[in-house]
């Protein structure tokens, strides 16, 4: 996946921060200990995303524990294996080894780094999710279809991967009424075809100078390299319109659900950090570099003040 499915940072609390992190550490720590350390490098916020849905489907509470990392030795918390992180792992790698094999093909290359790198793990996850590896074959299946086709519709072009976000959550819903399935299924339909526009709109320039395709240059092909921003001013209301009716449906369908666990954080990037994701991609005039998750210093800092305020009045009730 790809990087722009994460929350609006400035107005994300510590704890919904903190419960971010863990479950990302949790899917990269299932991913060392399924795959070894290499396939480690595919985790991504995307499927951290999918990940926070899932575990709401099936309501599972993930334990937490705290541990340290070779790309950041603070210790910090991560949510401990569970079957729905250990799933995650396994579609991440299915997802990531599909992805590289499209950008392979788009390439005219006969293989790359990541497509090596991603062989044995491959192989591993598709005998551990037979099911889920057919769901994400026959999408890109289907993808690659209307991109031979070269289609022009923005919707019909997005449907492939957004069917495909879906339908890998429906081992989710095992359980779940009707409603609930529904709601769950449109809401991951949306963010699969938020995730398919962004990246699209973000690799406008770098696909128009490989001469690949791209389902906005099929909608509106009078791109020239480097005229991102005149672009923009001709076909932005098109684009605008395309990404904020998805992220309207997402909202909608958001709102028909309960969370509990992570109410806030979903929140957080189902209403704030999609339109911010889109806002960038709008007003960039170049591919957006790889994504920063943080929490801001002021939010830590009045954190920090209200938990010794806290602490000193329970010192002063004794």
């Amino acid at each position: 996946m790809f990087g722009y499915v994460i929350p609006d940072c400035e107005t994300v609390s510590v704890q919904d921060f903190s419960l971010l992190r863990a479950v990302y550490c949790g899917i990269c720590l299932a991913t060392k200990r399924r795959y070894g350390n290499l396939a480690r490098l595919t985790v991504n916020y995307d499927i951290t995303a999918f990940a926070l849905l899932a575990l709401e489907a099936e309501n599972v509470t993930p334990e937490f524990g705290a541990c340290r990392c070779i790309g950041d030795p603070r210790k910090k918390p991560y949510a401990k294996e569970c079957g729905t992180l250990d799933r995650m792992a396994d579609v991440n790698i299915l997802l990531c080894r599909h992805k590289a094999v499209d950008d392979v093909i788009d390439s005219g290359k006969k293989s790359s780094p990541a497509l090596r790198m991603l062989a044995r793990p491959y192989e591993k996850a598709k005998a551990a999710r037979p099911d889920e590896e057919n769901v994400i074959a026959s999408g890109y299946a289907r993808l690659r279809a209307a991109e031979e086709a070269g289609e022009t519709s923005l919707d019909r072009a997005g449907d492939c991967f957004a069917k495909l976000l879906e339908e890998l959550m429906v081992p989710s819903l095992s359980g779940r009424d009707a409603a609930y399935s529904d709601n769950m299924r449109r809401l991951c339909y949306n963010i699969g075809k938020f995730v398919y526009l962004a990246d699209a709109i973000d690799d406008l320039d770098e696909d128009f100078t490989a001469k690949r395709y791209n389902p906005v240059l099929a909608a509106a092909p009078d791109y020239e390299k480097g005229g991102r921003r005149g672009y923009m001013e001709r076909h932005g209301d098109m684009l605008r319109f395309a990404v904020n009716s998805t992220v309207n449906s997402a909202i909608a369908r958001s709102n028909a659900l309960t969370f509990t666990q992570a109410d806030g954080l979903l929140r957080n990037i189902i209403y704030e950090g999609l339109r911010k994701k889109a806002d960038e991609l709008f007003g960039a005039d170049k591919k957006l570099p790889p994504p920063k998750v943080y929490l801001p210093r002021r939010t830590a800092k009045a954190f920090r003040s209200a938990m010794r305020a806290k602490k000193a009045g329970d010192k002063g009730k004794k």
